[in-house]
């Protein structure tokens, strides 16, 4: 019995890796920067990882991990409450239909495709916050942070690559 109960444990916070992965990453790029430049610059962990987990593992990061992702980001940005819940669940549903042929597809259809995805949202954040505070907000800032989410995709994906590897059982593409 007691073992039972450690196995079940154990598949519980198994199944839970890539949501807390998510967020130390989410929380380690939050980190304070001493520097104005350089928070533009800062690239948007949240997109990265939930196209990521949604793309590669979809059974163990569905839609509560992309709130909780959400909520996170929320609290800890400057953004109004629900506006990055708002921005990754639709990120989640736009790039749940094509899962299943980016999943067979090079690393660089994926991250030409991931360039499109986040361009949109980022867009769609900056169009979200200009209708909510009524002014026109500069478009550069997120054209830097949209620079730094894609430069950065190839380091996070590998991070996670490594994070799958290590802590998740192994997955076969073709039950899905």
């Amino acid at each position: 019995m007691r073992n039972k109960w450690s196995e079940q444990i154990f598949a519980f916070w198994q199944c839970r890796i890539p949501l807390i992965a998510t967020l130390l990453l989410v929380l380690l790029f939050f980190m304070p920067i001493n520097s104005v430049q350089l928070n533009y610059f800062r690239p948007s962990m949240g997109i990265i990882c939930v196209y990521y987990w949604r793309l590669n593992r979809p059974a163990l990061f569905g839609w509560f991990s992309a709130f909780c992702v959400g909520f996170v980001i929320d609290v800890y940005s400057s953004t109004p409450l629900g506006t990055n819940i708002l921005l990754l669940l639709a990120l989640e549903s736009v790039t749940d239909w094509p899962a299943h042929y980016l999943r067979t597809s090079s690393f660089s259809v994926r991250w030409l495709i991931f360039g499109l995805v986040s361009l949109s949202v980022l867009l769609g954040k900056w169009l979200f916050l200009t209708l909510y505070y009524w002014r026109l907000l500069p478009p550069a800032e997120i054209m830097l942070g949209y620079f730094s989410t894609v430069m950065f995709y190839p380091l996070i994906a590998t991070i996670n690559v490594q994070i799958a590897q290590r802590f998740l059982p192994p997955e076969n593409i073709d039950e899905q």
